[in-house]
């Protein structure tokens, strides 16, 4: 089952955010040794924030468990990881920076 997570960074507006813009399918995504978030979609809340529907695999999984000393994934526990990496990629701090996957290769 999709988790959720309410986002309230700046001006995020789903209208403006290619959703998986690699084309690649869950399947692909669940299935990769690389930790990846699938996304399934994003909705603007009218108090300015948005709500994600994803699902991350088990090596993201295992990477958040890792770095955060657990032993469990839980919903609200990812999702707080994940807004902390989305945070740090918007501050380009401790050498996160957010950019489309083409460009990855920089």
């Amino acid at each position: 089952m999709p988790r959720l997570l309410n986002l309230k960074i700046g001006t995020m507006k789903k209208n403006k955010v290619k959703l998986n813009d690699d084309g690649v399918t869950l399947e692909e995504v669940m299935a990769d040794d690389f930790p990846r978030i699938y996304l399934h979609g994003m909705k603007d809340n009218p108090d300015g924030s948005c709500t994600m529907t994803f699902d991350t695999n088990k090596a993201f999984d295992n990477l958040y468990k890792k770095d955060k000393g657990r032993k469990r994934v839980s919903e609200k526990g990812i999702g707080d990881y994940i807004l902390e990496l989305f945070q740090k990629g918007l501050d380009k701090e401790d050498g996160y920076e957010i950019r489309k996957l083409k460009d990855t290769s920089k």
